[in-house]
């Protein structure tokens, strides 16, 4: 099918039709698709794209999926393209917000399917956060879209909630580096974790502490982690803790960090 936007028409209705599969006495309906395609509720593109229904076996691969494809749009127009991405979401939503056991689907909150206009919540879409992370680190995103296409997971909304991390490459290959288990193919044990300490989420809070005095866009991976409190240091690996100490004199500037690092807090 062609890539092609939703006019207001088009994402009213589908919203309607988000609310309506909430109503526990609702019988279920089958999926809109028309609304893609009609011009009263749908609007072309000036980009000739075609996509296809793939299963995903993730959300990293529907990324990968659709970066090579959308290259040819007008980045700066699609972006905060409201009817482009909820097209979008509505063409994958079989995968987004699949049919349980019961023949029921339950969706998340309107935003992660119909872009929210408010961009402080644009985070919350399921296809366009995917796709700019993506688009600008490969897999070196993979830790966070590695879940199956219709689950958000805690490290997804941890480190996209902070939306100026998408321009912090350090940053990005920091929270890779210590959360990215290659052994399993997925996010270290315990990294999603919302109370314990050194956690994905406490990355974020003590990131936005250090954003006061450092320049994050600017840091390299290494001196992110350099950077971060012991409470890191269990998702570390053990032969790197050994030679960051010996790195670290205690009469450096550095050193002097080191030491303070325990005393950050959220």
């Amino acid at each position: 099918m062609k890539l092609r936007r939703l006019n207001r028409q088009g994402i009213k209705k589908f919203e309607e039709y988000l609310d309506r599969l909430r109503n526990p006495g609702q019988k279920q309906e089958p999926l809109p698709l028309r609304l893609l395609d009609d011009p009263e509720t749908s609007e072309a593109l000036p980009w000739d794209v075609e996509l296809e229904q793939k299963n995903f076996q993730n959300r990293y691969e529907l990324g990968r999926y659709l970066v090579p494809l959308l290259e040819q749009c007008d980045q700066r127009k699609i972006n905060f393209d409201q009817g482009l991405w909820t097209w979008l979401a509505l063409f994958f939503f079989d995968q987004l917000c699949p049919e349980g056991p019961d023949g029921k689907r339950k969706p998340d909150a309107n935003e992660n399917y119909i872009l929210n206009p408010d961009r402080r919540r644009q985070y919350r879409h399921a296809v366009r956060t995917t796709f700019l992370f993506v688009r600008e680190y490969g897999e070196d995103v993979f830790f966070m879209f590695c879940s199956p296409a219709h689950k958000r997971g805690q490290i997804t909304e941890d480190i996209s909630a902070r939306q100026y991390f998408l321009g912090c490459r350090g940053v990005i290959e920091a929270a890779g580096h210590l959360y990215y288990d290659p052994l399993r193919n997925s996010p270290k044990r315990g990294a999603a974790a919302k109370y314990r300490s050194g956690t994905v989420r406490r990355f974020g809070i003590v990131l936005k502490q250090f954003e006061r005095t450092y320049d994050l866009f600017s840091l390299s991976r290494q001196q992110v982690l350099e950077l971060l409190p012991r409470e890191f240091d269990r998702f570390r690996v053990e032969e790197e803790m050994k030679e960051e100490e010996k790195k670290r004199p205690p009469s450096s500037f550095l050193g002097r960090i080191f030491r303070r690092r325990t005393s950050v807090t959220g």
